[in-house]
């Protein structure tokens, strides 16, 4: 007797390799969303950990930042007007598609009344000030001295190849505490007054790249680079007033304990006095007390690309990607930059405080601990287009007095 061959229809076949290919597109859409997640995630603990090993830095040299009365100035701030300062910055090979100027209303918003909402500008805020390092004492080359430090962003490559990737970097440059044995200047040489406008000119506003000159603190070396992927770089500065903080860059001009007398912060064009702070013992104008203010807190932001972020910008701004029809060019920068980008900010108390007498009033009169913690209003949230993160402020905390020694 015949028997039947066993196997299987035409139909049964179509149904098993239909129902193979579903089942193996939905698994690699599973692996490809788990991966995309994955790569996110990972670019954004990056960031926060950059941002951090930032933030810590600048709190440091903050916490250590010393001031004279003598009447130069030992801090100041500058939201530069554009990229040319340090005559190191790479512009994109899309020049159009590159960080839009001050103009934009997306590039700069000093007005902005939470931090992390505030945009300072396509170079961001030039921080400079003096800040003791502390060092083994061991020997004259050792000794725990005041150095000049400059923090800034500047699109760079990489590398010292003109070739290499191009990057927007946070830079923390730091003067030598002295000279070398080739007679090379440092701070000491340099002299303690970073007014721009000194006359005779200072060496701190001679761009010089080579590591530890004067010239560092407007252009600095490449080595010197500190967080990757830094957009955008600002301050905000305090003077303890009425029990409260009180704003004093940037700010508006204003009389003691009076209301700005520009009114309103201006977004788009601010007046200079506005965009640069110079911290003297005393006023150079009479009717702006706190223009000079040595500032007792400061509110430090930055916003960091994660590596996607990074990665699009590049393609960007390298002409390989365009904006869509109907956007403008700048429009589009800053929604690929919000898009992936995260803020971080951290409030820190500046304890160097000299008594002195005159315009600006003495410790006694400022309340009995000047380095307790200064974080009394809570920042603001964050819009939904990038994720806010706050450091605490570090409980560590150093008195100046005026002679320069440490107290209590």
């Amino acid at each position: 007797m015949k028997k039947s061959a066993a196997g299987f229809t035409l139909v049964e076949l179509l149904l098993a390799a239909t129902l193979t290919a579903l089942l193996a597109a939905l698994v690699l859409a599973t692996a490809a969303g788990v991966m995309s997640h994955w790569s996110r995630t990972a670019g954004r603990l990056s960031a926060r950990a950059d941002a951090r090993l930032g933030l810590d830095q600048i709190a440091q040299d903050l916490q250590s930042a010393v001031f004279r009365a003598d009447g130069n100035v030992w801090l100041a701030a500058s939201v530069l007007p554009d990229t040319s300062l340090s005559g190191q910055w790479r512009v994109a090979a899309a020049a159009a598609q590159g960080k839009p100027g001050n103009s934009h209303s997306g590039t700069l918003n000093l007005a902005a009344s939470a931090l992390d909402a505030a945009r300072f500008g396509v170079a961001g805020v030039w921080l400079r000030f003096f800040t003791t390092k502390a060092d083994t004492n061991a020997s004259a080359a050792d000794l725990s001295a005041p150095v000049a430090v400059a923090y800034q962003i500047i699109r760079q490559n990489v590398t010292s190849s003109a070739t290499s990737e191009q990057r927007y970097m946070l830079f923390r440059a730091e003067v030598r505490r002295t000279k070398t044995a080739g007679g090379a200047p440092g701070t000491f040489e340099a002299g303690y007054n970073l007014d721009p406008a000194a006359t005779p000119a200072t060496a701190y506003m001679a761009p010089i790249a080579t590591a530890g000159d004067p010239g560092n603190l407007c252009r600095p070396p490449l080595g010197s680079a500190l967080v990757d992927n830094v957009i955008d770089f600002g301050v905000r500065f305090y003077v303890r007033e009425g029990g409260g903080l009180r704003v004093v860059f940037p700010a508006a001009p204003a009389s003691r304990g009076g209301v700005p007398a520009g009114g309103a912060l201006t977004a788009a064009a601010p007046p200079s006095i506005e965009t640069q702070h110079l911290a003297l013992s005393t006023s150079r104008a009479a009717d702006d007390y706190y223009c000079h203010a040595f500032p007792e807190v400061a509110d430090v932001m930055i916003r960091v690309l994660d590596d996607e972020g990074a990665r699009l910008l590049a393609v960007y701004e390298g002409g390989r990607l365009h904006p869509p029809a109907g956007v403008a060019a700048a429009d589009y920068w800053w929604t690929l930059a919000e898009a992936h980008s995260q803020v971080f900010t951290r409030r820190i108390a500046i304890c160097s405080r000299p008594e002195m007498t005159g315009v600006f009033p003495p410790l006694s009169n400022r309340g009995s601990d000047q380095c307790s913690d200064p974080c009394m209003p809570a920042l603001q949230s964050s819009s939904a287009s990038s994720s806010v993160f706050r450091w605490p402020t570090p409980a560590r905390c150093r008195r100046m007095a005026p002679t320069g020694s440490s107290s209590g």
